[in-house]
């Protein structure tokens, strides 16, 4: 497989990169707007309206610093390039971020280009990233040759959209991807109620095409590694069957229609009915499916 170079300034084509930064990846990528898993999830569970106020399509939007975002940025590093972890953070000697000192040592990190961790937080990523290794699957996941956060482009055959996924980990022979996920548990079946919530089986979904539309070949599987962020920081390998993948699919096509139809009428809509994809209507709602039982089983006791 050819790994492209990224060229500042250069029109991005069809392939696979290397090197693209992650502001140039999550910005604006391609010559027209181009859709990554995230923000086709963004699209079907909320609106377009709502992805456009928070991404790189709204001129005004700037990324909110949040201490969780720096987390996952520096379980990433931590994992899955080492090699630039130590260069990346800055550890704070404070116990939380009310104090302003803390406060102050964390802005300035940031503004270094730096990932301001609590000392605290930084060993327990050490014992998080200890206990993943020593897992007989999850530690295997990663191992190997292979590539870290690839840039994986290319255009929709259909619509003509410029799409993008960045897995978290592809080995060499390009057969199967590899996604980390921090969670508040590992339990499967936990993870799969969420999983489905959070729009994962999309995600599986895009990646997969990805790759095949990348390099003509057809990806086995995309792993899910997910590890419990408390003590004793458990963890579980998974994917998703054929039928969910299936589903993600089909949600995933949606998406793309409605994102590209949002490009070609610059009109991003709020939430609207299936019914009325046109205009704003007002919703008639039912009760979920739990409560309707809830509810026959309190009517059949009177």
């Amino acid at each position: 497989m050819d790994i492209g170079t990224y060229v500042d300034g250069a029109d991005i084509e069809q392939g696979v990169y290397a090197d693209i930064p992650h502001s140039v990846y999550h910005g604006m990528l391609t010559k027209t707007p181009s859709l990554s898993s995230s923000m086709a999830r963004a699209l079907v569970h909320e609106c377009p309206a709502m992805l456009y106020a928070r991404s790189y399509l709204n001129p005004d939007y700037e990324r909110e610093e949040k201490a969780h975002f720096d987390v996952g940025s520096a379980v990433h590093l931590l994992y899955l390039e080492r090699e630039k972890y130590a260069d990346s953070i800055a550890v704070i000697d404070a116990d939380d971020w009310r104090k302003k000192e803390a406060q102050a040592a964390r802005d300035e990190a940031r503004e270094a280009g730096t990932i301001p961790l609590l000392k605290k937080t930084a060993d327990e990523l050490e014992l998080m990233r200890a206990a993943l290794l020593s897992h007989p699957i999850a530690g295997k996941a990663f191992s190997g040759a292979g590539f870290s956060e690839l840039s994986l482009v290319w255009k929709d055959a259909e619509t003509g959209v410029w799409l993008k996924a960045r897995p978290d980990w592809t080995p060499a022979s390009f057969n199967f991807l590899v996604d980390l996920k921090t969670s508040t548990t590992a339990n499967p079946s936990d993870f799969a109620r969420k999983a489905y919530g959070l729009g994962y089986h999309m995600q599986a979904a895009w990646y997969l095409d990805a790759v095949e539309a990348v390099t003509g070949e057809k990806a086995k599987n995309f792993w899910f590694v997910v590890q419990d962020k408390n003590a004793p920081y458990l963890c579980s390998v998974a994917a998703f069957d054929e039928d969910a993948v299936a589903a993600g699919r089909a949600k995933n096509r949606e998406a793309i229609r409605m994102f590209a139809d949002c490009i070609e009428r610059n009109d991003w809509p709020g939430y609207r009915q299936e019914n009325t994809p046109d205009r704003d209507t007002a919703f008639i709602l039912a009760l979920p499916g739990w409560a309707q039982r809830d509810i026959e089983i309190v009517l059949a006791a009177d």
